[in-house]
């Protein structure tokens, strides 16, 4: 039901494309979504409340085409460190070059 793309990553996915059992009772889920434009705040806050009431722990990274934050930082901190090619950037808007 989401308008975006997304998928599993980590070890999660590692498990899942190779048949090879590395999870573990502790090991946490991966998730990447993949966003070219910039998304709605507050439904990133509904995906984010979703995964929270998962059983396990979550971990989603917001991919653009600048790179790739934490999701869990930027809408706790409305900033968030960037992973781009030329290093982390730390910015209000990721989906920009603007940094803090």
């Amino acid at each position: 039901r989401w308008p975006w793309r997304w998928g599993v990553t980590g070890s999660v996915g590692y498990a899942l494309a190779t048949s090879i059992p590395v999870l573990h009772p502790g090991s946490d889920l991966d998730l990447t979504i993949r966003a070219p434009q910039p998304l709605a705040r507050d439904l990133l806050q509904q995906w984010q409340a979703q995964t929270e009431s998962l059983p396990c722990r979550v971990d989603t990274q917001v991919e653009t085409p600048s790179g790739a934050f934490a999701l869990s930082e930027w809408l706790r901190d409305g900033r968030a460190l960037v992973k781009t090619a030329a290093g982390p950037v730390l910015t209000a808007s990721p989906w920009s070059r603007e940094t803090l």
